[in-house]
Formats: structure tokens, C-alpha cells, sequence
């Protein structure tokens, strides 16, 4: 397969913040908050409070940074264009928390 493209940087642009979001998640209930689990980060801290939100998912997409220069390392300059457009696509949805929600 050919890892050079658009598509496979939107598609990882779009997935490593999620695993982003949990590596947070495992040091803020691992070492900030030990006495807490994950669900409690997720469905309380992260779901049921509004003003966590863009803060926790601004905090995710360091995860793509590091995709970013990864893809750089490698010479996948199509796939980091991917990964800036989806990294795009969560600054909206931050804003749209920030300001809208």
C-alpha cells in the first residue's frame, strides 16, 4: 500500500488524537488524579462537564503533532497535508465548543 496520500494523513490526522485523548486520560487518572478511573474521566470530566471539553481535545491533538513529524521523518509530505486538514477539521469543532455550545 501506498502511504503517501491525502486520505491515509486525514485518516491518522483523525485517529491519533483519540489516542491522544486516552494517553491524557491514563496520566491524568495514573498520576494527577490516581484516586479517579477512566470512566470517571470520560463520562463525568470529559462528557458531562462543557468547559473540560476543548481544553482536554486541545491537549489530544499534541498527539498529532507528533504524526506530523513523524510523516516529516519519513517523507510522506502528501500524508502531512492529511494530517494538517484534520487537524483542521478539530480546530472547528473546538471553536464550535468554545463559542456556539
Amino acid at each position: 500500500m501506498h502511504w503517501d496520500r491525502v486520505g491515509v494523513g486525514i485518516v491518522l490526522g483523525l485517529v491519533a488524537p483519540l489516542l491522544g485523548f486516552f494517553g491524557y486520560a491514563a496520566m491524568y487518572v495514573g498520576a494527577i488524579r490516581p484516586h479517579l478511573d477512566l470512566s470517571f474521566f470520560i463520562h463525568d470530566l470529559f462528557l458531562g462537564t462543557r468547559e473540560y471539553q476543548a481544553p482536554v481535545l486541545t491537549l489530544s491533538l499534541f498527539a498529532n503533532l507528533a504524526l506530523f513529524f513523524t510523516l516529516d521523518r519519513w517523507e510522506l509530505y502528501r500524508a502531512m497535508r492529511g494530517v494538517i486538514a484534520a487537524t483542521f477539521l478539530y480546530a472547528v469543532v473546538i471553536v464550535l465548543l468554545l463559542y456556539v455550545f
